[in-house]
């Protein structure tokens, strides 16, 4: 990026991704205060999809959509935002992919996971619909994983953001490093899946907070007129 023509931010091209931050501490909360309030389910162990077995899981189904459909509204901010340099088009593609994801994973629940059955269904192997689940949740990891990456490639060589290429792929190899270990975790009755997912989650939303947060102090990140409106000819 060049950044002699870099730009500020306006604040309500901001205000639009904040939202999406917002929404996904709402997202975290709801998760959270529902797996206080669940019998037999242990957060430290359990993942966030977990929550939409049994009796009042369509709490935490109408969670997904919110999150989801929160991250999809600002796919058109983040074009905007990028628009003129890397990641203009794959960025948003990306954010949208993710929140797409979640609002399917609403629809399309987990199979009971080891530990916590609250249906009582006993399932000795792994249904079409809990292998479709999977998926989707594998989506959503990659998804955010190579929007990290999108990013990283974006900020590399701009002496503006310094530090931030490699910040960015430290942020995308840590997550990848979480959704093994909440992979090979998930399989057992005990241990710590559900808090290495959620740290897979909230990686790429602490990376989007100390990115907004910066973008907020006015650091100059917008390609001059690569956004704005084409003028009419009069």
């Amino acid at each position: 990026m060049n950044t002699h023509a870099a730009l500020p931010v306006p604040r309500s091209l901001l205000l639009r991704l904040w939202f999406g931050l917002a929404a996904a501490g709402l997202f975290m909360a709801v998760a959270t205060v529902q797996g206080a309030m669940r019998p037999g389910y242990n957060a430290w162990h359990q993942a966030i999809s977990a929550l939409s077995l049994g009796s009042g899981g369509w709490v935490q189904q109408v969670n997904f959509v919110i999150f989801g459909a929160a991250l999809v509204g600002t796919a058109p901010a983040w074009r905007r935002l990028l628009a003129g340099g890397t990641g203009a088009s794959a960025y948003p593609i990306l954010i949208a992919a993710t929140g797409l994801s979640f609002i399917v994973a609403s629809v399309v629940r987990q199979d009971p996971a080891p530990g916590y059955d609250p249906e009582g269904l006993s399932l000795e192997r792994r249904t079409t619909l809990g292998i479709i689940h999977l998926a989707i949740a594998g989506v959503a990891a990659a998804s955010s994983v190579i929007a990290l990456l999108v990013m990283a490639q974006r900020f590399a060589g701009d002496p503006v953001w310094r530090g931030w290429s490699a910040y960015s792929r430290s942020m995308a190899l840590v997550t990848v490093l979480c959704v093994v270990v909440y992979g090979v975790w998930s399989t057992r009755a005990t241990g710590f899946a559900g808090t290495f997912e959620r740290a897979a989650i909230l990686l790429p939303v602490v990376w989007a907070f100390t990115f907004l947060r910066r973008l907020w102090a006015g650091r100059p990140f917008m390609v001059a007129g690569a956004a704005s409106p084409p003028t009419r000819r009069r």
